[in-house]
């Protein structure tokens, strides 16, 4: 159980457990990252969980007591400053860093709606799918996320691009970097 001296230090138990105690606690939720990437394509090693939490981005301090209730470790002055700035905070469960994010953006609720439900060990989890996955991957723009497309696409033969490319063009404009990557992503053979 969460802050017991008996935390588990790898990643995907952390996930399952934290899971778990937002079930307990009645709140929506999505876990992404590596978590969810392991699902879709080749499972990679993480050092954190990334969840993101449906609670109204606009109330940080209830989204914060929230992580406390389920054992989370953070300062909670820290944590209310980030989740305004930057729509996430990072958090200690179990050991281990937790990036806790806020659904700040309209493409939130369609991702919500896209969440799938899978079994992490003999916990169900709810996940991003695949697309979402993919659209959040392109928001961040890192080296590491293109790499993780890159294999999703190779393993993920059904993955609707077309959807992907217009929720991208639509948070972004048809001028930004991302459009030009995912198409050179795309038009590669698979």
């Amino acid at each position: 159980m969460s802050g017991s001296s008996n935390s588990p230090s790898d990643a995907v138990e952390v996930a399952a457990h934290l899971a778990a105690a937002m079930e307990r606690a009645g709140c929506e939720y999505a876990l992404g990252g590596a978590i969810a990437l392991g699902f879709w394509s080749q499972p990679r090693g993480t050092v954190d969980v990334d969840i993101t939490l449906f609670l109204p981005p606009e109330q940080p301090t209830g989204f914060v007591r929230l992580l406390q209730s389920v054992g989370c470790q953070l300062h909670a002055d820290q944590a209310v400053q980030s989740l305004m700035q930057h729509g996430f905070c990072q958090v200690e469960f179990e050991g281990r860093r937790v990036d806790a994010f806020l659904p700040t953006m309209p493409f939130y609720e369609l991702a919500r709606q896209r969440r799938q439900q899978v079994l992490l060990g003999t916990q169900p989890i709810m996940i991003w799918d695949a697309e979402t996955l993919c659209v959040f991957k392109m928001m961040f723009f890192r080296r590491k996320d293109l790499a993780d497309i890159e294999q999703m696409l190779q393993l993920q033969h059904s993955l609707d691009r077309t959807w992907i490319l217009n929720q991208i063009t639509q948070i972004y404009g048809a001028r930004d970097p991302r459009i030009a990557q995912w198409k050179e992503l795309t038009s590669e053979p698979s």
